[in-house]
């Protein structure tokens, strides 16, 4: 009776090692296509490109012969509209505004590139409860560099935001408004 127990357990044991091993295998075999297709199509896409090329090449200056004619684009268009960075009055939103834990979180975004000046915060119910200043940063577009006020130190309710930008000459004002 116990050689039969050993027998089991042996059994058993080489059987969990085998499946194991199996859904080893079948784990590497999904990831191997995973990532094969994944990065199969960017390579396509690359040799598409490269095809399309070669092909426009040939039917341009025939059977592969590249004439040395500069051919130039067209700018692209980004956006209609007049270019704000043109504009007299600084524009810009509150891209953010609400309770997070202790504080009250403000953010701001420029439509315009500046190269530095400031932002001055105002919440108001009624009457100004609370004002700060940030200044201005620029990276690849310009914001405030953020205010960020302590709950404790208003009243609970409804603010209207009003913040000051300025910045070589130039002013503006975001508003919006948050409830605490």
């Amino acid at each position: 009776m116990a050689q039969k127990r050993r027998k089991n357990k042996k059994n058993k044991k080489i059987l969990s090692v085998v499946l194991f091993l199996v859904l080893f295998v079948a784990a590497g075999v999904v990831a191997y296509l995973v990532w094969d297709g994944y990065f199969r199509d960017d390579k396509k896409e690359s040799e598409d490109s490269e095809f399309v090329e070669e092909a426009e090449e040939i039917e341009e200056g025939g059977k592969g012969a590249v004439t040395g004619e500069v051919v130039k684009k067209e700018p692209v268009v980004q956006y209609e509209g007049s270019d704000p960075n043109e504009a007299g009055e600084l524009t810009g939103v509150i891209t953010y505004a609400a309770v997070s834990g202790d504080n009250l979180i403000i953010r701001v975004n420029i439509d315009q590139y500046l190269d530095g000046g400031s932002c001055e915060l105002s919440l108001s119910q009624g009457g100004v409860k609370y004002s700060d200043t940030a200044n201005i940063s620029s990276v690849t577009t310009a914001t405030c560099e953020g205010f960020n006020v302590l709950v404790g130190e208003l009243e609970a309710g409804n603010y209207q935001i009003e913040i000051k930008i300025s910045s070589d000459g130039r002013t503006g004002i975001i508003k919006g408004e948050v409830n605490i």
